[in-house]
């Protein structure tokens, strides 16, 4: 058994605080490195990845909706954008940017990094996000994640729920 992989999966929470620390480029690679390690239907691999640096940038992400306020304070932000033209199929796109998502948060957590994922919905503000990220009509945001050096502890508590777990049928 690997109790490291385990550790670091329990470990992930989610931080909105971030410090004023630089995150580095390698860390930055490591973390895209674990987007793209990330299972995918037919391995069609129908996504991109947007690294976020510029204020202005992350100001205007920021207003999009009020949850989305953290991102300002993070040192870099990503963007996990799905391409239909790759794949149509809305649905598995989804899938696969959720699963390159949690990668790259668990390789945060393992980098001792903080971040917290803001997911992206399909109404007014989707056109607003293609026009700041010039992405094309076959493309959207399927959700940010702004990461940073941690400026608040986190512990994850325990989440296993046995009342929702059920053994061949509901």
């Amino acid at each position: 058994m690997n109790k490291e992989a385990l550790d670091v999966i329990f470990k992930r929470a989610s931080i909105r605080q971030f410090s004023d620390e630089e995150v580095s480029d390698e860390d930055i690679k490591v973390i895209l490195e674990a987007g793209f390690s990330a299972p995918s239907a037919r391995n069609m691999r129908p996504y991109h990845f947007i690294v976020i640096k510029d204020e202005k940038i992350k100001e205007e992400i920021s207003k999009l909706s009020p949850g989305k306020g953290l991102l300002k304070g993070a040192k870099v932000v990503f963007a996990v954008v799905g391409d239909l033209s790759i794949n149509p199929a809305y649905e598995f796109v989804m899938d696969d940017t959720s699963a390159c998502i949690e990668n790259m948060l668990l390789a945060v957590t393992a980098l001792d990094l903080g971040a917290c994922w803001c997911g992206q919905r399909r109404d007014e503000t989707d056109e607003m996000t293609r026009k700041i990220l010039n992405l094309s009509k076959d493309m959207f945001v399927s959700g940010f994640f702004g990461v940073g050096h941690k400026g608040q502890e986190k512990t994850q508590k325990d989440r296993y729920d046995e009342t929702k777990v059920h053994l061949n049928r509901f």
